[in-house]
Formats: structure tokens, C-alpha cells, sequence
């Protein structure tokens, strides 16, 4: 697939329209309890972040790293070693592309790791991130993600980790706190960018998706309630992919800079709700970006 890119890490995989669509759908959470009922050992950090809703069992075995702190229903030591050794990359790689300077700017102290729950057993596999961690397929589950697709469950890991650091430098301590959190179409393009996986959408592929009278103005996507079919949610990642791309380009889009994202994080930190902080550093409002998106968009692709 070709296109126009737009200003981006560099690396990013080509891949076809219709292959990211069954990708995501892998990768989009679920509100539906899938774990035991039973808990074997203290839940962990998950469990604040989630409610309980997803505390699942561990092995009582940890593998603490850096950043990380590794649970997992039944993942072996290697495949939690591998498996921070990946997180422990992306955590660079992410710090540096977030501009980030030190530690203490995503709150790290003395004892305080963010956690990753490696799903080895439990099905359906889900990913989803919160506030102190993620949730994730462990290395060594069924059928071997890190193995089958390698670069793709770096992009799943990376993805979720976004999410993490849009809770950590948004100061949000989790969705259901911070009413006015990030719009749905903002924060899964940002994770889907900044995973550096997907190519944005061709022209031809917009106008497709567009014209399906069963979707909708993916800007109008704030909530996940918007929705309208919560199970085809996964067709939208491309659309929000799209939307945060033209963002960020400098050459044919907004030209917004990840200085300004940051900028647009602190706002938020200070009291902003999204809609004020995203004006205050754009200079659009998401009203206006809503109402000309079909028009922005088609120009763009052009």
C-alpha cells in the first residue's frame, strides 16, 4: 500500500488496509470479565486500575526489571525476562520520541515500577492499557505472538505503553476519574502513531470506508458508548490513525510537533479538560476539526 506519510518516527511498515483491520480487532479491549473468578495471589497494581474487573490470577512470581514489574498467570522466567527486555526498549524509545528527560517526569520513585500483566492461558487474548500498566499476551502464550509476529506484538506493546504514558503525563489516575480525559479517536490514533506499525489509509481506502452508511465522523468517537457497533470498533483505529497523522504532519497536515502534544498533556495537568487544551495548543477547535473532517481529509489524501 502507498500513500502520503506523515511526519513520524521512522521505520514504520507498510501494510495492507485490510490485514490492519483484523490485526486491531486483536487488540481492542473488552468490557466483558474473562479471567477466573478465583485469585491465588494479591492481584497487583491491576486491580486499582481496573476495579477488580480484570484481577486475575498470578503465579506469584514476578520479574521485576527498571520500569517493569512482570505478572502473569503462568509465563516462564525466560518469557518474563524476554518480555521486559522488550518493554524495557519501547520504554526508551517511547521516552525519547515523548521528549522526555528523566524518571521523575513520568513520576518514577524509589519502589514504583509499572506493571505488566502477561496473559498466558486466558482467553479470548486481550491488550489494554491503564494508568500504571498494561495488560498484554505473554511471550510464551498460545501461538507464541513474539515468535509468529514478532513486530507486531512490539507494536501491541507499544501501543498499550502509549496509553500508559498519556495517563502519566495527563496526571489522570484512570479513565472513569477524569471525566474530561482524552477523546477515544485522539488517544487510539496517538497509540496507533506512535506504535509505528500501521501506513495511514490511501486515498481510494478513505473514500471506501467513508462512503459505508454504517460508519460514522470518526472525531464524533469521544466515548467508547459512541460507538455504534462496539464489536466493529476495530475499524476505526485506521480512521483515528488518520485524523492524529494529519495532526502531526509538517509537510501537507497541521504540522503540530510532539513538543506540542506535550504541551497539550501539561495543559491537562493544570486543569485543562481535552477540548480547552487541544485548542489552547492547536489553534482549532474540535468542533472545527469535526465539522470540516471529510473535507481536511479528502484534501489531504489528494
Amino acid at each position: 500500500m502507498t500513500g502520503r506519510r506523515s511526519s513520524r518516527p521512522a521505520g514504520i511498515r507498510v501494510l495492507h488496509f485490510a490485514a490492519f483491520l483484523s490485526l486491531l480487532s486483536a487488540a481492542c479491549t473488552s468490557n466483558e470479565t474473562t479471567g477466573p473468578e478465583s485469585v491465588v495471589c494479591p492481584a497487583g497494581q491491576w486491580a486499582i486500575d481496573t476495579g477488580n474487573h480484570r484481577a486475575w490470577p498470578h503465579d506469584c512470581e514476578p520479574y521485576v526489571a527498571d520500569h517493569f514489574t512482570i505478572y502473569s498467570d503462568g509465563s516462564s522466567s525466560a518469557a518474563k525476562a524476554t518480555l521486559a527486555g522488550i518493554a524495557e526498549g519501547i520504554f526508551t524509545q517511547l521516552s525519547q520520541e515523548f521528549e522526555i528527560e528523566s524518571d521523575d517526569e513520568l513520576g518514577f520513585v524509589p519502589g514504583y515500577t509499572y506493571y505488566i500483566y502477561a496473559l498466558k492461558d486466558i482467553t479470548p487474548l486481550i491488550a489494554a492499557g491503564y494508568r500504571n500498566g498494561f495488560i498484554v499476551a505473554a511471550v510464551d502464550s498460545p501461538p507464541r505472538p513474539n515468535e509468529r509476529r514478532p513486530t507486531f506484538y512490539r507494536y501491541l506493546v507499544k501501543h498499550e505503553m502509549t496509553h500508559v504514558f498519556q495517563f502519566t503525563l495527563t496526571d489522570c489516575p484512570s479513565n472513569s476519574a477524569c471525566p474530561y480525559w482524552l477523546d477515544v479517536w485522539f488517544r487510539e490514533g496517538q497509540a496507533v502513531f506512535m506504535g509505528d506499525y500501521f501506513a495511514i489509509p490511501t486515498l481510494e481506502e478513505w473514500r471506501t470506508w467513508m462512503t459505508d452508511p454504517t460508519h460514522i465522523n470518526p472525531i464524533l468517537i469521544r466515548r467508547w458508548q459512541d460507538f455504534p457497533d462496539p464489536d466493529r470498533a476495530g475499524q476505526y483505529y485506521p480512521m483515528f490513525l488518520l485524523a492524529y497523522a494529519y495532526l502531526m504532519d509538517g509537510a501537507r497536515g497541521h504540522g503540530a510537533s510532539i513538543g506540542d502534544m506535550r504541551d497539550l498533556f501539561r495543559y491537562m495537568d493544570e486543569g485543562d479538560p481535552f477540548t480547552v487544551a487541544f485548542e489552547r495548543t492547536l489553534g482549532i477547535s474540535i468542533s472545527y476539526f469535526e465539522q470540516n473532517f471529510y473535507q481536511i481529509i479528502e484534501e489531504y489524501l489528494e
